[in-house]
C-alpha cells in the first residue's frame, strides 16, 4: 500500500500493491465503506502508508494519523480475540455456553471494552486474553475458583506491561528459590531479570503491585527490607502469573502444565 500524490504507473511486479492517491485518500477518510478495507490491511502496511503520507504533508493524515493507527490496532486485536475465542469454543477448551455463565458475558464485555478503550500493546493483550480464557475454560472446577479467576482477570486489565513483566521476573526468582531480604537488592535483580536494568522503573511498578496485593509490602521502619519468601509474590500474584503462563498460548498448543 503506497501513498501517492499522482496516479500510479503500471508496475511490472506480480505482487499486488495498493496505491492510494491524494484524491482517493480524501474520499476514503470520509466514507466508512472505503475506510473499512484500509483498516483491515496488515498493521505494517497501514504504518507505511501513514508515515509516507505525513512525510508528504497530507493534511488529512496530519489530522487523522493517530486515530487511524489506533483504529487499526483496535480492529486487528478485536478480530484476533474473536477468532481465537470461537476456535477454542469449537475445540471444546472454552465452555460452549460461557456467555450464559455468571462471569462469561461480563468478562467478554470487559475484554472488548479493554481493547477498544486502550488499544493495548502485545504484552497486555496476551495477558488479559489469557485470563479471559482461564476464566471461561472448561477446567474451572467450582464457583470459588471462578470468582478467583474473575478477580484476577479484572485486575489484569489494570496492569501495565511493565508491571506484568515485574511479576514474571519475580516468578522466575520464586521458581529458583531465590530469596531477598533487601528491597534494593530485589529491585535491582528484578530489573536485571527483565533486561531494562532500571531499578527505578521496578520501584514505580512496586506501588501498584502492592496495592493490588500481588506482592508483599516492605518491612522495617525505613522500608529497606522485604520478605524474601516466594520472591515477594503473594498467593494472589502467583495465581495470576501461573494462569497467564498456562493459558497465553492456548490457541497455539494444548494447555500447558506448570
Amino acid at each position: 500500500m503506497i501513498y501517492s500524490r499522482n496516479m500510479p504507473k503500471k508496475s511490472k511486479k506480480k505482487e499486488k500493491t495498493i496505491v492510494i492517491t491524494e484524491k482517493n485518500q480524501t474520499l476514503m477518510f470520509r466514507d466508512p465503506n472505503l475506510l473499512k478495507p484500509f483498516l483491515e490491511e496488515p498493521i505494517i502496511k497501514i504504518a507505511e502508508f501513514i508515515t509516507g503520507g505525513l512525510s508528504m504533508g497530507s493534511s488529512d493524515l496530519i489530522h487523522m494519523g493517530g486515530r487511524l493507527v489506533q483504529g487499526a490496532i483496535k480492529g486487528h486485536l478485536l478480530t484476533q480475540a474473536s477468532r481465537e475465542i470461537n476456535k477454542l469454543v469449537e475445540e471444546g477448551k472454552i465452555k460452549e455456553d460461557y456467555a450464559e455463565t455468571k462471569y462469561g458475558f461480563k468478562s467478554l464485555e470487559e475484554l472488548l471494552s479493554f481493547i477498544d478503550s486502550e488499544a493495548p500493546d502485545e504484552d497486555r493483550f496476551k495477558a488479559v486474553k489469557a485470563m479471559f480464557f482461564a476464566l471461561n475454560s472448561v477446567d474451572v472446577k467450582d464457583s470459588g475458583e471462578e470468582i478467583l479467576r474473575y478477580q484476577l482477570f479484572h485486575i489484569c486489565t489494570k496492569l501495565s506491561s511493565s508491571q506484568l513483566l515485574t511479576l514474571r521476573a519475580a516468578y522466575e526468582f520464586k521458581k529458583q528459590h531465590t530469596e531477598h531480604s533487601s528491597a534494593d537488592a530485589w529491585l535491582r535483580d528484578v530489573a536485571k531479570q527483565i533486561g531494562h536494568n532500571s531499578a527505578g522503573l521496578v520501584e514505580n511498578d512496586e506501588t501498584t503491585l502492592e496495592h493490588e496485593k500481588l506482592i508483599t509490602g516492605r518491612i522495617h521502619n525505613d522500608r529497606s527490607g522485604v520478605r524474601g519468601y516466594n520472591a515477594r509474590l503473594t498467593d494472589f500474584g502467583i495465581s495470576l502469573i501461573e494462569y497467564i503462563l498456562k493459558y497465553e498460548n492456548l490457541t497455539e498448543e494444548d494447555i500447558k502444565t506448570i
